[in-house]
C-alpha cells in the first residue's frame, strides 16, 4: 500500500512537471514566433537594398515556422491534458487567439512584409496582434508560465 501511494505521488509529479514542461515550452515558441515576426516587420529597407533583404527574410521565416510548430505542439498537449476546468477554458482561449494571430500573419502580415509594404505591416502587427499577444500571455500565465522564468535562473 505504501509503494502504491508513493507510486502515485512520483507519478503527480512528474505530470505537473511535463505540464509546467509543456507551458514554458509555449512561452518560449509564441516568444520565439513574435520576436522573428517583429524583427521580419521591422527589417530596414537599407538592408534589403544593400542585398540579402530576400535571404534574410527567409531565414527568420524559417525561425516563425519553427516556433510556429513548436507552440502548436505544446498547445495540443495543454489541450489534451486540460480536458475539464477552468484550464481547458484557458488552453481553448489561447488556441483560438493563437489560430487568429496566425491566420492574420499568414494572410496579411507576410504578404505586406514580402510585397515591401512594411508599414502596412507594422500597422497589423502593432494593432489586432498585439492585442492577440496579450491575450496568449495572459492564457500562458493562467497556466502558470510565471513559473518559467524561475526554472530559467536555477
Amino acid at each position: 500500500m505504501k509503494k502504491l501511494f508513493i507510486t502515485g505521488i512520483v507519478a503527480a509529479f512528474a505530470m505537473q512537471f511535463a505540464q509546467a514542461s509543456t507551458i514554458c515550452d509555449a512561452k518560449t515558441s509564441l516568444n520565439d514566433a513574435r520576436t522573428n515576426l517583429v524583427a521580419m516587420v521591422g527589417l530596414s529597407d537599407k538592408k534589403a537594398e544593400d542585398g540579402g533583404g530576400e535571404e534574410v527574410l527567409n531565414a527568420l521565416r524559417e525561425k516563425v515556422n519553427i516556433a510556429t510548430t513548436s507552440l502548436e505542439t505544446a498547445i495540443k498537449t495543454l489541450a489534451d491534458e486540460s480536458k475539464d476546468g477552468a484550464g481547458a477554458v484557458v488552453v481553448s482561449t489561447l488556441d483560438k487567439t493563437w489560430n487568429e494571430f496566425k491566420g492574420t500573419r499568414e494572410s496579411e502580415i507576410m504578404p505586406n512584409v514580402y510585397s515591401g509594404k512594411k508599414a502596412e505591416a507594422k500597422v497589423i502587427a502593432t494593432g489586432v496582434q498585439a492585442e492577440r499577444m496579450a491575450v496568449m500571455n495572459d492564457s500562458i500565465t493562467k497556466l502558470g508560465g510565471n513559473s518559467c522564468e524561475e526554472e530559467v535562473a536555477k
